[in-house]
C-alpha cells in the first residue's frame, strides 16, 4: 500500500510539473499527414464518428505540404470539443498551438475554414460510435446529420466582452432511447443442456451540457431495463452492469427489489463533471470518460473499464471519477496527467496516469505511465501511414502480481468510397496457450483489476464495412484465437429508418471446442469461444 500511495502521488506531481514547463495556446488536432489522400480518408473516417465538423488544413513543413485534420471551435469551447472526441472513443488526439493558424478563419467568421474547400467535404455523425466495430460501417457516410439537441442560451448583448466571459452560457440537452431484442440459441453439451434464452436490453440516456467560453458542466444519467426469459446464471457478456470500479462513491446500480428477478432496472450516473479551460490548462474534475491508446480493437494501454468486444451498447465509455489536467506541448503535442479514484478514494483501488503525445516527422507517438490497482504500466505507441495504408502499433508492459506484455498492431485501407477494411494482431501476455488454464485466469489480478478480458495469447481481428447506400450499411468482424482455434464472427446491418432513427440487425456465430473434462475430472473450457451459444439481435435507436 505504501508503494502504491507513493507512486500515485509522485506520478501526479511529475505530470503537473511537466504541464507547467510548456506554453501554448491549444487547438484540437486529430491527425497530421504527408500524403493528401491519407489525410482525406482519415478526415472522412473521423467525421463519421464525431459530433463537430472535421476540417483539413494545409501548411508547409520542411518545404513540403503537411495536412492537418482538425476540429475548429467556431465560437465553442475547446473543452467541449475535446470531451466530445473522447466520448466516441477517439482518444489519440492532441492540441495544436501555432502562432498563426494556416487556413483557419476567425471563430466568428462566416468564411470556410479550409485551405482547399472544394476538395474536402464536411462530415458529421448522428450516432457516434455504437461500437468499435459498428463504427466502421459509418466510415463513408457523408449524409448523416449531427445528433440534435435542445439549446438554451443566456447572453447579454449589452455586457462588455471583458465581463461576458462567464456570462454567455449555453445549455445542450440531448440523449437517446435504445432497445435490443436478443435471441440466444440452445446450448447442449455432454454435461448439461440449456434451452433458448430471450433478452430485452433497453437504455435511456439523458445528457445535459452547460458551458461558457471557459467553463463546462456535464451530466449524463442512464436508466437500463433488462428482461430475460430465464436466469442466465452469470453476467451477460453482451450487457454491462456498472460496478464500483474507479468510482469514489456511486448510486446503487440496481433499482429492483429482487436480485433474482428476471426483470431488472439499472441506473448509471455516468458523467458528472466540471471542466475549466484557461490559457494554459484544461482541467476536468468529476466523473468523466478516460481512454488511452490508438489501437482499433484491443488497446493494451486502456485499462480503465474497457468494453468486452461482445457488448452491444458501447457508444459511451463508462465514466470514472478523476481529476485530469491537460496542457499543450509545443505545436503538435499534449501532456495529460490525472488521478483516478477508486471506492472511498482508497489508494489500493485508485490510480494515477501520465500521458504524452506528439508528432515527429509526420508520425504520431504516445507514451503512457499508469499506476493502478497495485500495478505499474509503461506503454507507448505510434500511428503512421504505409503508402495508402493506415498503420498503428501499441504495446504495454505491466509490473504487478504478475508481469506481462500486451501489444496490438494493424492496418486499415479504404478500397474505394464505400468499402473500408481493417485487420489487427493482438498479443496478450496475461493469457494462456492452454485452454485448461482459462477459468483460473479470471481470479488473477490482470482480469480482476487490469482491464484484460481475452483468455488466449495470440489473436487476429479482421473487419470489413460496406456502405451500400447513404441509409444502409453492412459490416463483418471476426476475432480468431490462434492458440485454441476458436473464433466468433459478427455480421451486422444498419438502416437509417428516419431522421435520428436507426435499426440494427446482427448475428454472433461462435466456433470451437465446447466444455470438456480436465484430467482432474472437473469441467473446463475446451476453447475460448466454443462454449458460447450463437445469438441473433435486432435493435431500434432514437436520438433526440
Amino acid at each position: 500500500m505504501k508503494r502504491n500511495v507513493f507512486l500515485i502521488q509522485t506520478l501526479f506531481l511529475v505530470g503537473i510539473v511537466l504541464c507547467g514547463r510548456v506554453e501554448a495556446e491549444p487547438l484540437l488536432m486529430l491527425g497530421g499527414f504527408r500524403d493528401e489522400g491519407n489525410a482525406l480518408a482519415y478526415q472522412v473516417r473521423l467525421g463519421a464518428l464525431l459530433q463537430e465538423p472535421v476540417r483539413l488544413v494545409t501548411d508547409d513543413r520542411e518545404g513540403q505540404p503537411y495536412y492537418r485534420v482538425v476540429l475548429v471551435p467556431r465560437g465553442r469551447s475547446l473543452v467541449v470539443l475535446k470531451q466530445q472526441v473522447a466520448e466516441v472513443g477517439v482518444t489519440d488526439v492532441w492540441t495544436w498551438s501555432p502562432s498563426v493558424s494556416p487556413g483557419l478563419a476567425p471563430a466568428n467568421s462566416s468564411e470556410q475554414v479550409l485551405t482547399r474547400a472544394s476538395a474536402v467535404s464536411e462530415v458529421t455523425s448522428q450516432s457516434g460510435s455504437e461500437s468499435v466495430f459498428n463504427s466502421v460501417s459509418k466510415v463513408r457516410t457523408a449524409t448523416v446529420k449531427a445528433r440534435p439537441s435542445t439549446v438554451v442560451s443566456s447572453t447579454s448583448s449589452s455586457t462588455p466582452m471583458q465581463t461576458r466571459r462567464f456570462q454567455d452560457i449555453q445549455t445542450h440537452i440531448s440523449g437517446y432511447l435504445k432497445t435490443y431484442g436478443v435471441a440466444q440459441a440452445a446450448l447442449r453439451t455432454d454435461f448439461f443442456s440449456l434451452g433458448e434464452i430471450y433478452q430485452s436490453q433497453s437504455s435511456g440516456r439523458l445528457m445535459v451540457e452547460s458551458f461558457s467560453d471557459s467553463v463546462v458542466f456535464q451530466m449524463h444519467y442512464e436508466l437500463s431495463p433488462l428482461s430475460v426469459s430465464r436466469s442466465l446464471g452469470a453476467d451477460s457478456l453482451t450487457y454491462r452492469i456498472v460496478g464500483d470500479g474507479y468510482r469514489w462513491s456511486d448510486l446503487e446500480a440496481s433499482l429492483s427489489n429482487s436480485e433474482g428477478s428476471k426483470t431488472q432496472l439499472y441506473q448509471n450516473l455516468d458523467r458528472f463533471n466540471v471542466q475549466i479551460q484557461t490559457e494554459s490548462y484544461d482541467v476536468t474534475i468529476g466523473r468523466q470518460a478516460i481512454a488511452f491508446g490508438s489501437a482499433r480493437f484491443i488497446n493494451p494501454i486502456d485499462v480503465f473499464l474497457p468494453f468486452n468486444l461482445r457488448t452491444f451498447n458501447t457508444e459511451y465509455r463508462t465514466g470514472v471519477d478523476a481529476i485530469r489536467v491537460q496542457r499543450a506541448w509545443g505545436d503538435l503535442g499534449e501532456i495529460d496527467v490525472g488521478l483516478v479514484f477508486g471506492a472511498d478514494a482508497d489508494p489500493e483501488t485508485s490510480a494515477a496516469f501520465l500521458q504524452l503525445r506528439n508528432n515527429v516527422a509526420g508520425k504520431d507517438f504516445n507514451f503512457s505511465l499508469i499506476e493502478y490497482a497495485e500495478q505499474t504500466l509503461v506503454g507507448g505507441g505510434m500511428q503512421s501511414e504505409l503508402g495508402s495504408l493506415g498503420f498503428w502499433l501499441e504495446a504495454a508492459y505491466v509490473d504487478g502480481e504478475s508481469n506481462y506484455v500486451r501489444a496490438s498492431t494493424g492496418v486499415d485501407y479504404a478500397f474505394n468510397e464505400v468499402i473500408f477494411g481493417m485487420v489487427e494482431y493482438h498479443f496478450n501476455g496475461a493469457g494462456s496457450r492452454r485452454s485448461e488454464d482459462y477459468l483460473s485466469l479470471y481470479e488473477t489480478q490482470p482480469y480482476q483489476r487490469g482491464g484484460v478480458f481475452l483468455l488466449g495469447e495470440r489473436y487476429v481481428i479482421p473487419s470489413l464495412a460496406v456502405q451500400v447506400s447513404p441509409l444502409l450499411s453492412f459490416s463483418v468482424q471476426g476475432i480468431f484465437n490462434l492458440e485454441d482455434n476458436s473464433n466468433y464472427t459478427m455480421l451486422s446491418a444498419e438502416y437509417n429508418v428516419a431522421e435520428n432513427v436507426y435499426m440494427d440487425f446482427g448475428v454472433y456465430v461462435f466456433s470451437g471446442r465446447g466444455l470438456m473434462l480436465s484430467p482432474q475430472q472437473s469441467l473446463m473450457l475446451g476453447s475460448e469461444y466454443g462454449a458460447n451459444p450463437n445469438m441473433l439481435y435486432a435493435s431500434l435507436r432514437w436520438y433526440f
